[in-house]
C-alpha cells in the first residue's frame, strides 16, 4: 500500500478554506539539530533522535504527517552525513564510511518519496534502519564500557596472566547492571 506524499503539485491551492485537522509538528530541537550538537559523540542521546524518529516513521498515518516526518528523516541523516565528515567526529572510519552510504539511501529513497507517493514498506524500511543505527550505537558503546572495566579490573589485581575471560565476564555483569539500574 501507498502512501500519498504530500508534494508542491498536490498540495491544495492557496485559496482553498483551511482545514481544521490537527497540526503535526516537528520536534522543538529538530533531530538533525541535536545530531549537530552531539557531533555523533553522545551514544545515548544520538540513539534516542534516531529511535525516535523511526517512531515517527512508523507512525505517519496521513499524507501530512508522511511528508513532515520524511522530511525530518531526511534533514537528520544530511545532518549525520555532514557530521561524518567532520574531523572531530569520533566514528571509526569503515563506520563512517558505511553510515555515508545509508545516509545515501535515505536521500535517494526520501526523494523518490517527492515524486508523489512512497510505499509502506519504504517508511518501515527507513523506520527499521533508523533502529538499526541505534542498536548498533548503544551495543558499540556498551562493549566499550566491558573493555574499559575489564582492563581497570586487570591493573586493580596486579595485571595477573591468563584470567582475560574471568575479567571481561565480571566487567560484562557490571556494566549490564548498570545498564539495569539505567532503564
Amino acid at each position: 500500500m501507498a502512501t500519498k506524499r504530500k508534494t508542491a503539485s498536490s498540495a491544495a491551492p492557496a485559496t482553498a478554506p483551511a482545514a481544521a485537522a490537527p497540526v503535526f509538528e516537528a520536534p522543538v530541537e529538530s533531530w538533525a539539530d541535536t545530531i549537530l550538537r552531539t557531533n555523533f559523540a553522545s551514544v545515548e542521546q544520538d540513539s534516542i533522535v534516531l529511535l525516535q524518529a523511526a517512531g515517527a516513521l512508523l507512525e505517519s498515518d496521513s499524507p501530512d504527517k508522511v511528508s513532515i516526518t520524511l522530511d525530518q528523516n531526511l534533514k537528520l541523516w544530511i545532518a549525520i552525513k555532514t557530521v561524518l565528515l567532520n574531523s572531530d567526529c569520533p566514528v571509526e572510519p569503515e563506520v563512517k564510511a558505511n553510515l555515508r552510504n545509508l545516509a545515501q539511501y535515505v536521500v535517494s529513497t526520501t526523494m523518490l518519496a517527492t515524486q508523489g507517493a512512497i510505499e509502506t514498506a519504504k517508511l518501515v524500511s527507513l523506520a527499521r534502519l533508523n533502529m538499526n543505527i541505534a542498536e548498533g550505537l548503544l551495543s558499540g558503546h556498551r562493549n566499550r564500557m566491558i573493555q574499559e572495566r575489564a582492563y581497570q579490573i586487570w591493573e586493580e589485581e596486579g595485571r595477573p596472566e591468563g584470567r582475560e575471560q574471568e575479567h571481561w565476564l565480571r566487567a560484562e555483569a557490571e556494566v549490564s547492571g548498570l545498564f539495569k539500574v539505567q532503564s
